[in-house]
């Protein structure tokens, strides 16, 4: 595989007959073959005398998933080495190698992931004495584990004495994600890898967070999906131009804390006469997490930037979501630290806040593509979106344009904070309302859902050819629907039947003109050559609302379902749909009551994620 023996053995069975037939059919068995797209495997032989080296199949079979307790090893020369590494003998190694970093610079290897479940993750490694080398370990961009490796005892080379380990408890991993390893070897001490054990573990069911009455609440699971509401004091505004709320693990402690950036004056008007250029204030707020969903405020910083005012836009957008509209937070930069984007109408930029690694952000603009300099941002058109389109563990970007149709671009990074379109979608003219990258047709790479809003609207599947282009680029988008489908709400993607592939769930699709009734519906990806078919398979009609977060919520091993409604009058309600295994879902009780006065929208993006245990009373 990939130039690398992985079997080598003999046809020598004396049974069986001397020509083709039945009684002579085997098989050989290679067990434990960690591939991944790209992966080349060659058969080599020689045939002797009356045998001449027949083959007739080869049959490739997904691993069982580990039972609960159980551990499988992935050793260094079974990892992707993207930079900085070599592979090096080392007898004391568990597979008699290791990932070796080769001068002072940044060492960066992968492994994409082939099992999904939630796993305790030992790093093995050997700390040597003579030096101190530091290692990240990342999961999709994001930091899980940095930590230096400072033995002062053992020995100072390679050797049994050295070899140490370090946990990551408690991961929770898809099929596809990519694990990357990122490090600094030392003096003597050269960043040696030695393997990456697995070991399956019982799921930690996620919490919940969502805006109730102007202030962020999370609401902790005890494990079986009752949920203990706790409001955290940390106040969110209206619109997402004035205040934006990030759950992201800022400290590396394994729960989610909340970053806040804001307008510290959100009421201000541009001034007037409006100036070529406009100064503002931005702010950055961090909120902690004690592990028990109480947060306190551990830094702050305001900081001045600039925008240099569009001649057109710039004049007539005097609302605050035309100076500054926030979009996602991720590790943009591959340093380790969450960084956020935004975009700016006013000043057509698209706009990339890098963190400096001191809680402060330095802004920066991504010009935009040669090929689109007729395009604009407007207001329908100005979001951006981060995911790892070309999985190679550096996040990129998905950025909506307005320009003649319009479109969203796909901007891969080229590592060194440039970016390359390698596609694009869209099928509207307002441009889409919804995007969701997921390995929609089972090919190993992330493809995009995108729902497209006004004339044209419909649900379609942009299909890529794993760098980001489309793949198909002579065919239309699959779709479900298109045409004037309009109202289309939140969808959640994944594998909720336990069969091979994805599917999608909605429970807002209403449109009897084009004959899609309200109800909970379950729709399958068919892969049909270079493309893919969205065909509906159940339909619940008793079941209607946004599905706004999916999860193992109760601890039975699927993926469950968050469903918020709005029931008569100004109220919002938040309901459990519990998953059978196959896909089937049950409408459990209102896990948080609704409240009288409430805006309906306060609910609309409740979102899942680790906030901790429930505090000891």
């Amino acid at each position: 595989m990939n130039g690398g023996v992985v079997a080598a053995f003999d046809w020598d069975s004396p049974s069986g007959t001397a020509i083709v037939t039945r009684a002579a059919a085997a098989s050989h068995a290679i067990e434990a073959l960690v591939l991944a797209p790209g992966d080349v495997i060659e058969l080599r032989g020689a045939r002797d005398g009356g045998e001449p080296l027949r083959t007739d199949a080869i049959e490739i079979l997904a691993s069982a998933a580990p039972a609960l307790g159980d551990s499988f090893v992935i050793e260094a020369e079974d990892l992707q080495i993207l930079s900085g590494f070599s592979l090096g003998s080392n007898g004391a190694a568990s597979g008699g190698q290791t990932l070796q970093s080769q001068g002072g610079g940044m060492a960066r290897a992968s492994y994409t992931v082939q099992q999904a479940g939630t796993f305790d993750l030992t790093v093995g490694y050997f700390d040597e004495t003579d030096g101190v080398s530091t290692l990240q370990v990342l999961v999709n961009g994001g930091i899980v584990a940095d930590f230096d490796w400072d033995a002062t005892g053992g020995a100072s080379i390679a050797s049994t004495a050295s070899r140490a380990t370090h946990l990551i408890e408690g991961l929770e991993l898809h099929a596809g994600d990519v694990i990357q390893l990122a490090g600094q070897g030392d003096g003597g001490e050269p960043l040696r890898v030695d393997y990456l054990e697995f070991t399956s573990v019982p799921a930690s069911p996620p919490d919940l967070w969502y805006v109730r009455d102007g202030e962020l609440h999370v609401a902790l699971n005890d494990g079986s999906g009752t949920f203990t509401e706790l409001p955290t004091g940390i106040l969110d505004g209206g619109h997402p131009s004035e205040k934006a709320h990030y759950a992201v693990d800022w400290d590396g402690d394994g729960d989610l804390d909340f970053l806040e950036v804001a307008f510290p004056d959100p009421a201000a008007a541009l001034p007037d006469p409006i100036p070529d250029e406009l100064v503002f204030n931005l702010s950055a707020k961090v909120y902690e997490n004690d592990g028990s969903g109480g947060f306190s405020e551990a830094s702050a910083v305001t900081e001045a930037f600039s925008i240099p005012l569009d001649g057109v836009y710039g004049r007539t957008g005097d609302e605050l979501r035309y100076i500054l509209n926030f979009g996602e937070a991720g590790d943009l930069d591959n340093d380790g630290d969450i960084d956020f984007t935004a975009t700016s109408v006013a000043g057509q930029e698209l706009i990339l806040f890098l963190n400096d690694g001191d809680d402060s952000f330095t802004k920066t603009v991504v010009p935009f593509p040669p090929e689109f300099t007729w395009g604009e941002l407007t207001e329908g058109g100005a979001d951006v979106y981060l995911s790892d389109i070309n999985g190679d563990g550096i996040l990129d970007l998905l950025f909506s344009i307005d320009w003649e149709f319009s479109n969203t671009l796909i901007m891969i990074s080229d590592g060194a904070g440039g970016y390359d379109v390698t596609g694009l979608y869209g099928a509207s003219d307002d441009g889409n309302g919804l995007q969701i990258p997921a390995d929609l047709d089972g090919d190993g790479d992330l493809d995009v859902l995108f729902v497209a809003v006004s004339d044209g609207g419909g649900v379609y599947a942009y299909l890529s050819d794993g760098t980001g282009a489309r793949q198909d680029a002579g065919g239309s988008f699959p779709s479900l629907v298109s045409g004037e489908l309009n109202g289309v709400g939140l969808l959640q993607i994944g594998n909720f039947d336990g069969t091979p592939g994805a599917e999608m769930i909605s429970a807002s699709i209403d449109d009897p003109s084009v004959g899609l009734p309200a109800g909970l519906r379950v729709i399958d990806f068919v892969p049909v050559g270079n493309s893919v078919d969205l065909v509906q398979g159940s339909l619940d009609p008793a079941i209607t609302g946004q599905l706004t977060a999916q999860g193992d919520f109760d601890g039975d091993g699927d993926l469950d379902l968050i469903l918020t409604t709005e029931t008569a009058g100004p109220e919002s309600q938040v309901f459990l749909l519990v998953n059978d295994g196959a896909g089937n879902f049950t409408l459990g009780d209102a896990l948080v009551p609704s409240v009288t006065g409430l805006n309906p929208y306060s609910f609309a993006y409740v979102s899942a994620g680790e906030f901790g245990d429930l505090p000891v009373v």
